[in-house]
């Protein structure tokens, strides 16, 4: 079977569903690391929140380069793009506690019980969210039979 690039459009309804998925970064020596996350589609973006400690934010200060791969039930999705880290919060009010919660209303579809306390664990966990803009996707969906 060959892998053939697809519309973003038609990747970004696909990935929408699914939630979940697999972005690849690159390591200091340029080596692949893989971390799997819950993600969300918004404006032609692939945003998830992340602790500041890990890895792949590191990466991708260094090196915005990224790969986000989707797969569910034999179709498979890879986004080719770049990706930026938001601020840490340090704060409970102010620009980057609005990207934290523009994300978690994006990847959980619903509101959260406790904006306040929402806002002091973003604070105190130093939270951020990194955005992936695709420029091109391939892969293969499978047509769902029923």
């Amino acid at each position: 079977m060959e892998i053939k690039p697809i519309e973003l459009a038609a990747g970004f309804e696909f990935a929408a569903e699914v939630r979940e998925g697999t972005i690849i970064t690159l390591r200091r020596d340029g080596r692949p690391q893989s971390s799997d996350v819950h993600h969300a589609v918004s404006n032609g973006t692939i945003v998830f929140s992340v602790l500041p400690t890990r890895s792949k934010v590191f990466n991708i200060e260094r090196d915005p380069r990224v790969v986000y791969h989707v797969s569910h039930e034999g179709s498979y999705l890879s986004f080719d793009g770049m990706a930026e880290v938001s601020p840490i919060a340090t704060e409970t009010h102010g620009p980057a506690m609005d990207v934290l919660i523009e994300a978690f209303r994006a990847v959980a579809k619903k509101e959260h019980p406790d904006w306040d306390e929402f806002r002091r664990a973003m604070v105190e966990q130093r939270r951020r969210v990194i955005t992936v803009t695709p420029s091109s996707v391939v892969g293969l969906i499978r047509p769902v039979w029923g």
